[in-house]
């Protein structure tokens, strides 16, 4: 799988955009992401990055580097991370400050890219042409998209989330094709891993009843699947359709559209059980959704 190491995705919290690195690669993460509007920094800002798994730092109060501007016209900050410093995918947090301004942003380390950038520019053709950027954008959407139908990931993802004490044996996780457990604290005391089991429908469970309480137990873990081959082709067509602009000729609205050829029935998301608008990445949800049997 080629080694890509830029993109950027929707916004999360308050301020900074989500942007993704491979792990056990050397990347490089950049203020501001794709499509947002830069902070006034009184120079070169420095920035701290922690892992959200064991909050250790990776850099710690680094200068970042300056680049010059780019297709937005805007210029950038960047920060160098190293492949051992990302071994397993996690969430990194960078606080980019000049003393006065300070920003937050979010890098997720993925355990991979389920399609590449030029599969998806060779789907759009050479009619349609679009920044890098905005291709690993609308990648990753497409894919988180696909993701939240199927209730699954399709490559390894990261999660720590608090959890209610359910006072028995197993504990379910929010997602299911649970692959590693990386940490499990109760009450805020970590607990040795050894002794605990995570199924691929997410339960874990150990020789003890879980406490009872409320988010009391804290997991982080990898999910998802280690590699999904099929996933390649729904979400290089929903991007590629994404990034290809719309007819001017055909109404928004229409459920149809009629040509010299004959009627055609328009795919609507939300139409007659239609999640998106292709009909091949409905097939593949249909075929792929994540089902637990209770």
């Amino acid at each position: 799988m080629p080694v890509e190491t830029f993109t950027d995705i929707s916004a999360q919290g308050s301020a900074g955009g989500l942007s993704e690195i491979q792990r056990g690669v050397t990347s490089s993460i950049r203020f501001p992401a794709y499509g947002e509007d830069p902070a006034t920094f009184s120079g070169i800002p420095k920035v701290t990055v922690t892992r959200d798994s064991d909050e250790a730092k990776v850099l710690e109060e680094v200068e970042a580097a300056e680049v010059a501007a780019t297709e937005d016209d805007i210029a950038h900050f960047v920060v160098d991370i190293k492949g051992d410093e990302v071994p397993e995918v996690d969430l990194l947090t960078a606080v980019w400050s000049d003393g006065a301004t300070s920003v937050t942003t979010y890098t997720e380390v993925v355990g991979g890219f389920v399609t590449s950038l030029r599969s998806i520019s060779k789907k759009l053709g050479t009619d349609t042409v679009a920044p890098e950027p905005e291709v690993a954008m609308e990648r990753e959407i497409a894919l988180r998209d696909i993701e939240g139908a199927c209730g699954v990931a399709f490559r390894n993802r990261y999660s720590r989330e608090a959890l209610d004490g359910p006072g028995t044996t197993d504990l379910l996780l929010s997602h299911p094709q649970a692959v590693k457990l990386l940490s499990v604290t109760v009450a805020g005391e970590e607990m040795d891993l050894d002794g605990l089991r995570v199924t691929a429908q997410g339960i874990v469970s150990g020789s003890a009843n879980w406490p009872v309480g409320s988010g009391n137990i804290v997991v982080a873990y990898v999910h998802g699947y280690g590699s999904f081959p099929q996933a390649a082709s729904p979400v290089r067509d929903l991007a590629a359709f994404r990034l290809t602009p719309a007819p001017s000729d055909v109404e928004e609205r229409a459920t149809s559209v009629t040509t010299d050829i004959g009627t055609y029935s328009i795919v609507l998301p939300g139409v007659r059980g239609a999640r998106f608008p292709l009909p091949s990445v409905n097939a593949f949800v249909e075929d792929n959704a994540y089902v637990t049997v209770a």
